[in-house]
């Protein structure tokens, strides 16, 4: 009874800067506690999370203070403070495995992850440790409320990677008209294909394999050209056995007619 009468004193007070600045200055494990609880409630999140700063200092992933913990945590979630909030979760996961916030705090740690996973082109080992956290937790909580949500921002997570990947591939192609390696193009596109076999990208990658195999075949010389020229052909239905209605229909024709008029001269070979 005396606890609550507390926190409902702190409650009608806590506008003042002076309870503020007293629970700042308290060793009161207790008092500080319920200061900053209110605080967070009242969505002041800045001025509770100074508090649970200097409150965890002395009391971090003590049981009897978890509920501070997880609110520090969420506290630096809500204010987007993901570098912060993501190490946090996961030491608190460690610390509190069960428990009235296990489940939430294994969904804050991911997101965090999540939303600090970076742009495809650059490094993506947050985003591969998103999917893994996100994976986890739908073993752990099949049924979670969470659960569709998941899977979109998980289905968003490997889209990027596949992205990455399609474009690192593809650049082989690109760079090919200085190399003049377009076998190293054929190579990294099929390596593409065999990992992302369902990739939204895969019609692309059909297509740059074609053309990479079309200019290798165009640009051979004549020992190797007719070989090339029957490869190049392959990749062609390649893609037209994907998507007969390929958005790079035309063009791709119009290089297969090249190649069947530069085949005739191995007809009679």
């Amino acid at each position: 009874m005396k606890k609550l009468s507390v926190i409902l004193l702190l409650a009608i007070t806590l506008g003042s800067c002076s309870t503020y600045q007293k629970a700042l200055k308290s060793e009161d494990s207790e008092y500080q506690n319920a200061v900053a609880y209110e605080l967070y409630e009242a969505g002041k999140y800045k001025k509770a999370i100074r508090l649970y700063d200097k409150l965890i200092t002395r009391e971090k992933f003590k049981p009897n203070f978890q509920t501070a913990n997880f609110n520090y945590g969420k506290a630096n979630y809500l204010l987007r403070r993901y570098e912060l909030s993501g190490p946090f979760f996961r030491q608190f996961n460690i610390s509190f495995p069960v428990g009235t916030y296990a489940e939430e705090a294994k969904y804050l740690e991911a997101m965090s992850l999540y939303n600090m996973s970076e742009v495809y082109s650059l490094d993506q080992h947050i985003t591969y440790d998103a999917i893994a956290k996100f994976d986890e937790y739908l073993v752990a909580y099949p049924e979670s409320d969470f659960k569709d949500d998941i899977l979109k921002y998980r289905a968003e997570l490997v889209q990027k990677l596949e992205k990455k990947a399609y474009e690192a591939a593809k650049q082989y192609n690109t760079i090919g008209e200085y190399t003049r390696d377009y076998t190293a193009a054929i190579v990294a596109l099929d390596n593409f294909m065999l990992d992302y076999p369902g990739s939204i990208y895969k019609e692309d990658a059909l297509f740059y394999k074609f053309d990479s195999a079309y200019k290798l075949a165009i640009n051979s010389v004549y020992s190797k050209m007719n070989e090339r020229i029957q490869n190049a052909m392959k990749a062609y239905e390649g893609l037209i056995s994907f998507n007969v209605n390929t958005k790079y229909k035309e063009k791709a024709d119009k290089m297969l007619n090249r190649l069947q008029k530069e085949s005739k001269q191995f007809s009679n070979i």
